[in-house]
């Protein structure tokens, strides 16, 4: 399309009392852009490098995350024993925490415009995960409400059975912040 063509359009939707449909989708897109890289940030660090804590600590490392200051970490972490990184995109600050055992959690959380569901796309990510590595069968339990900080959160769940017989499970947190959401991931290792 030209620029005079698009100018147009632009003027056009703005008299009808509409967004310029350019605009809406770059909007959307971005919201969409957003997810997919919590999802990717999760998978690559949570499901890829995690239990192993010294492999996710060399890959925050080579990704060049930041170490968490200490009051941040024992914020998120309280006394359990763990390490937390600062992860910052376009899309804001992630924070990346590992609590050993014997609760061994891998978390990735950040606040991020409303996007589609992210039980959707955890539940897509997590299904993808285990059915390439065919590593069992993954339960999906009804989504709760919880109580944060006197906001409701959605919380959503899932368990995986490995075919040995062990099992972990997974969770999304999603708490409702005006026109965004504090979002949580996290992946439960069973306790040792």
């Amino acid at each position: 399309m030209t620029a005079r063509l698009l100018s147009l359009l632009a003027c056009a939707g703005l008299a009808l009392g509409s967004p310029f449909p350019v605009e809406a989708q770059q909007a959307s897109s971005a919201k969409n852009n957003a997810q997919a890289e919590l999802m990717d940030l999760f998978s690559e660090f949570c499901l890829t490098k995690f239990p192993d804590d010294g492999a996710a600590a060399q890959y925050a490392n080579l990704k060049g995350f930041r170490p968490m200051p200490e009051q941040k970490l024992r914020a998120l972490l309280g006394d359990d024993p763990g390490a937390g990184w600062l992860n910052e995109t376009a899309f804001g600050t992630y924070e990346v925490t590992i609590k050993q055992p014997p609760s061994h959690t891998c978390t990735v959380s950040n606040r991020l415009e409303r996007a589609g569901s992210v039980k959707d796309a955890f539940g897509t990510t997590l299904s993808l995960w285990v059915g390439t590595r065919h590593m069992g069968s993954l339960g999906v339990f009804p989504p709760t409400e919880q109580d944060v900080s006197g906001r409701k959160a959605e919380l959503y769940r899932w368990a995986l059975t490995r075919t040995d017989g062990s099992k972990e499970s997974f969770t999304a947190l999603v708490t409702p912040a005006g026109a965004e959401s504090d979002i949580r991931l996290d992946r439960v290792m069973p306790d040792q």
